[in-house]
This record gives structure tokens, C-alpha cells and sequence, in this order.
């Protein structure tokens, strides 16, 4: 039997006078009142009221039951309304890790927008190459970018793939490249370190770095080969500074996704960053 069930009903026996009256103002039958204040006398090895033909008087520790009573029901009312209000009006702090190549797109956009649809909510942003713990770290959201999802409670924001880029000079010079050996017989520039493990690569890269403007700076100068996601090279593919020299030999997808620790009950201020990130990675 709910505690907190028995608990409203005996305190509806007490402020109305009798089992009858609590029944009608509880919608519950006579019956039914009867059996809670019986679970709770039976709980505690102990009569609550006195029971006369007349009214329902407070035993002596149904007296100090019921102000204690009292005090749970008025705290566990305020809490409702604070939960209520703050699914309305969310607020507090919102902990999220992202990739290091956030800062290189328009991550500061859908975070300052966030901000400003939702003043009372306050950000602590850390952007990381590192796989971090979500529990450890107590993070409400992480962002990842995996060729495989692992983990559990995510949702999948978009996909993307990787690539190799050279310059339209630098094809033109050697040939745009025909098989991977091709690929391999240049230098590579590589984003992320995490690339090493990629089998295709399977050489020593010349460079590794987290700058697509360095990157970029040597691809331009004709030194080697750019892997890197399709999204930091769109701009530049548009631009027709580089080109795509893979596509039709490989392409490696990326799925980019969001994971959390809360299962299916997800606080207010989480679910509406993750609808916002959504929104934007996928209209």
C-alpha cells in the first residue's frame, strides 16, 4: 500500500472528523479509509485515534504523527511546484563536452541562441579530444563524433563522412588518385589523432593537428593530403580551394550524437538543448 496515499487520507480523517467525510472528500470509499489508517496503526504497532460513536480523537502519538504529517505533505507539495516551475521556466546549469572541432564551426551560434531563448540557464562548456566520463565528470551531455555508437541513451544528431583533400594544383601536378596505395604515397594530414587507428590510413602521418587553418595553410602550399570531416571542409570544397579526392574510392561515415546519463527521464534544461542541436543539425 502507497505510504503517501495513507498518509493524505489521514490527514483528511483528521481535518474532516471521520472515515465518511474523508471518503467523499478523497472520491475513495468509506472502506478504503478504513484500510489505509489501518496500514498505517499497523505500520507503526500503534492506534492513531480514539474511536467513539461521536468523532475521531487523536491518540497521543496520532497527535505528534500528524504534525509531522503536516511538515511532509507541505514539503513534498513545494517540491512539485519547484519541479512544475522549473519545467516551465528550466534553469541551473547545464555541463556539456564536445569535440575540440566545435570551435571551428558554428557551435558558438547554436550556443549563444540557446542562451538567449533561455536566459536563467547557465552553460559550463568543455571542449576535449579526451573521451570522457559522463558519470565520473557528472556531464549532462555529451557530443561525439564515432564511427561506431556505443553508448547507451544517445540520440543521433547527423552524419557525416571523412575524406582526403588536396588542391586543385596538387592534382593536377601527380594525378588525382586512383586507390588507396595512391592516397598513401603522399603526405597526410591529419585533424585528429583518433585517425591513426583508421585502417585505410595505415601509414605515418606527416602532421597531425586540431587547426584546419594550419592544415589548410600546407595543403595550400602543395606539401600533402588532408583527411578531415566533410563538414570542416565544406566551406573550402565550395570555395574550390581543395578538392575531394577520395569519393570515389572510399568514404567513411561519422555519425555525430549526443549521450546523457538520464535514461528516458530527462530534465527540462537537457531536453531543450538536445531539441535545439536537433533542430539545427537537422533542417
Amino acid at each position: 500500500m502507497d505510504k503517501l496515499d495513507c498518509i493524505h487520507t489521514f490527514i483528511s480523517v483528521v481535518e474532516s472528523g471521520n472515515f465518511s467525510n474523508a471518503s467523499r472528500n478523497l472520491g475513495i470509499t468509506r472502506d478504503q479509509v478504513s484500510k489505509r489508517i489501518f496500514y498505517l496503526e499497523s505500520l507503526f504497532s500503534t492506534s492513531l485515534f480514539i474511536r467513539n460513536t461521536r468523532k475521531m480523537d487523536l491518540t497521543r502519538s496520532g497527535e505528534k504523527f500528524y504534525q509531522r504529517c503536516k511538515v511532509i505533505v507541505k514539503e513534498l507539495d513545494l517540491a512539485v511546484n519547484d519541479f512544475i516551475y522549473d519545467q516551465k521556466y528550466p534553469e541551473g546549469i547545464l555541463k556539456i563536452s564536445a569535440p575540440h572541432v566545435f570551435i571551428q564551426t558554428c557551435f558558438s551560434d547554436i550556443i549563444s541562441n540557446f542562451l538567449i531563448q533561455y536566459p536563467h540557464i547557465e552553460i559550463d562548456l568543455l571542449f576535449s579530444e579526451n573521451s570522457v566520463d559522463i558519470n565520473e565528470h557528472k556531464f549532462d551531455i555529451i557530443l561525439k563524433f564515432e564511427e561506431e555508437i556505443t553508448d547507451v541513451n544517445t540520440f543521433t544528431l547527423n552524419r557525416y563522412k571523412r575524406n582526403f583533400y588536396a588542391t586543385p594544383a596538387f592534382l593536377k601536378k601527380y594525378g588525382k588518385p586512383k586507390s588507396i596505395e595512391d592516397l598513401r604515397k603522399h603526405n597526410i594530414y591529419l585533424y585528429s589523432r583518433s585517425d591513426l587507428q583508421n585502417k585505410i590510413i595505415n601509414s605515418a602521418p606527416q602532421l597531425i593537428c586540431n587547426n584546419i587553418e594550419i592544415l589548410l595553410e600546407l595543403c595550400r602550399k602543395n606539401k600533402g593530403i588532408l583527411f578531415i570531416p566533410d563538414f570542416l571542409a565544406k566551406k573550402y570544397e565550395d570555395d574550390g580551394v581543395i578538392i575531394n579526392c577520395s569519393q570515389d574510392i572510399f568514404s567513411l561515415e561519422l555519425h555525430f550524437y549526443a549521450t546523457t546519463p538520464y535514461g528516458s527521464k530527462i530534465p527540462k534544461k537537457v531536453q531543450l538543448f538536445l531539441d535545439s542541436l536537433t533542430q539545427h543539425f537537422q533542417t
